[in-house]
């Protein structure tokens, strides 16, 4: 759903837009409430916002293509240097001012 929730919101503000643009396309009861909000203007912006979401999910697609996939059957380097734990570190050691000698 991460990938396509700009495409969600573009289709939420298509419909808005399209709504308040050709109000006659709603039923009589809605058509009156919907021309008192200021149709043109409010359209325009739902227009904008539905393009800036369609440009947004355009954008993340060609991210997602470009990013270079792991291979899951290429061999695993192995580092040379193995895990040294640092001493400091070490919660579970008892300091060295607390031991008896």
């Amino acid at each position: 759903m991460r990938r396509h929730y700009s495409l969600v919101l573009m289709a939420v503000w298509l419909s808005a837009a399209a709504v308040l643009l050709a109000p006659d396309l709603l039923p009589d009861k809605l058509r009156g409430q919907v021309r008192g909000v200021g149709g043109s203007m409010a359209g325009a912006l739902a227009l904008v916002f539905a393009a800036y979401n369609l440009v947004r999910w355009w954008a993340a697609g060609k991210v997602a293509a470009s990013r270079p996939r792991p291979n899951p059957l290429a061999p695993r380097r192995r580092d040379e240097e193995p895990y040294k734990p640092n001493p400091e570190l070490d919660f579970l050691r008892v300091p060295d001012a607390e031991k008896k000698d």
